[in-house]
């Protein structure tokens, strides 16, 4: 995978989730080599973080791998979705229903503003 698809990507949940780099890089336990990134872009240009590291950005930035490589907006929706369902399934039938009542206001909201 190209380097600067996956340091812009770092970058963008960087600043979704107000993330410094010095944050980053002390708190996700990765190398500051990698903490350098764009620092060293000419001389690590063809050098891609592993994915062990992204998978460490990934824990600390409290999203998931799947959630990482979903680049547009709909794949990252679609990403979302699925990992909620999955949530869904280790809930009781009771906690279900007070969210889907939840859902439902959701959905009476928008198409009140529509």
């Amino acid at each position: 995978m190209d380097k600067k698809i996956i340091v812009a990507r770092i970058e963008e949940l960087m600043l979704e989730k107000g993330i410094s780099n010095y944050n980053l890089k002390e708190n996700a336990e990765i190398s500051s080599t990698i903490y350098q990134w764009k620092k060293n872009a000419k001389r690590d240009a063809t050098r891609t973080p592993s994915l062990k590291s992204i998978e460490k950005i990934c824990n600390y930035l409290g999203v998931s791998l799947a959630y990482f490589f979903s680049f547009t907006p709909k794949e990252q929706c679609t990403t979302k979705i699925s990992e909620i369902g999955q949530t869904l399934n280790n809930l009781t039938f009771e906690q279900i229903q007070i969210i889907q009542s939840i859902v439902n206001e959701f959905n009476k909201n928008n198409k009140i503003l529509e």
